[in-house]
């Protein structure tokens, strides 16, 4: 069976327009940050997990703001506090001692005001930088801040496991 020369010619012509739309919607999808149906998900689940999700993904905690608010308020799942730095985190289901949990939000804090709020995840599919206000400066001074902390940590439990050994 051979198809018209017309039909063929609107078949063709269907098969254009229907490439050009994907074309299109790819790049404004790109262009504006519209998400595929995975990455969407993904964000219902977040928010329905986290609470403070929705908080920083609709710019209702913004940079600047008071972390011991924020701490009071939301309660982090695991708060570190290292010279004028106070770094939080908020995992789905909540703090697990016994792993590691690759899907959170983070948000770091300067002084006692927000800097930077970011999701991440392990496979990429929400890794949001919310805000970040740190400065290279701001960068080498929290680096650092963390170094030192690291190193103090180990040096106690250094000590503390040559005390058991030695009695």
């Amino acid at each position: 069976m051979r198809l018209k020369p017309e039909l063929k010619g609107a078949l063709l012509t269907l098969l254009g327009i229907a490439l050009i739309f994907v074309g299109v919607w790819i790049f404004i999808g790109c262009r504006i940050g519209i998400w595929t149906p995975i990455q969407y998900n993904r964000y219902i689940w977040l928010n329905e997990n986290l609470q403070i999700a929705n908080r920083l993904w609709h710019g209702e905690t913004k940079a600047g703001d008071a972390a011991e608010i924020l701490i009071k308020d939301w309660r982090p799942h695991m708060i570190t506090r290292y010279g004028p730095w106070i770094e939080m985190r908020w995992f789905p289901g909540g703090r697990d001692t016994n792993s590691i949990s690759f899907i959170g939000m983070y948000v770091l804090a300067k002084n006692g005001k927000l800097v930077l709020a970011s999701s991440y995840t392990d496979d990429g599919m929400d890794e949001r930088i919310f805000f970040d206000t740190l400065t290279p400066t701001d960068k080498i001074e929290e680096r650092a801040a963390l170094t030192a902390y690291v190193d103090k940590i180990r040096a106690e439990r250094e000590n503390a496991g040559t005390t058991n050994v030695s009695q």
